[in-house]
């Protein structure tokens, strides 16, 4: 039985080998936090490598919990690719967490998607033909 994660998944990138991949994905997640803080999101966000999984993939850890897909190494190699995957990632297990949707448009109380847009991770709203409601780091501030 494989114990290491070129053995388990040949050809597939591995953070120990390659720790710059992992290092842009902290940093894309340090940019969903800003959105979180400006939605007034509490508790804290943490890229992490489960320890029931140790040789899979990267997951967002949100107040103690994990959600969804996880992050795989490789998609730390751009840092636009990585943002949006990042902000996917966050944003469900922010949802399962809160019960609510995460962020939320402020024209059509809907929640938005992490999208690459142009090469630019974006957060858009498909309502009223799908639009652009910020660059993912750049939700503004919700009212108190």
């Amino acid at each position: 039985m494989p114990t290491h994660e070129q053995d388990r998944h040949p050809g597939r990138p591995a953070f120990a080998l390659e720790p710059a991949l992992w290092t842009t994905l902290e940093q894309a997640l340090a940019v969903v936090e800003r959105d979180a803080r400006a939605t007034k999101v509490t508790g804290t966000l943490r890229l992490t490598i489960p320890d029931w999984d140790p040789d899979g993939p990267a997951r967002v850890e949100f107040r103690g919990a994990f959600q969804g897909n996880g992050i795989e190494p490789a998609e730390g190699r751009d840092a636009q690719e990585a943002l949006a995957t990042v902000a996917d990632a966050a944003q469900e297990v922010i949802v399962e967490m809160l019960w609510r949707a995460w962020p939320v448009c402020p024209v059509h109380d809907r929640g938005l998607r992490a999208e690459l847009l142009g090469g630019v991770a974006v957060w858009r709203c498909s309502a009223a033909g799908a639009h652009q409601v910020a660059r993912v780091g750049e939700l503004p501030p919700e009212a108190a």
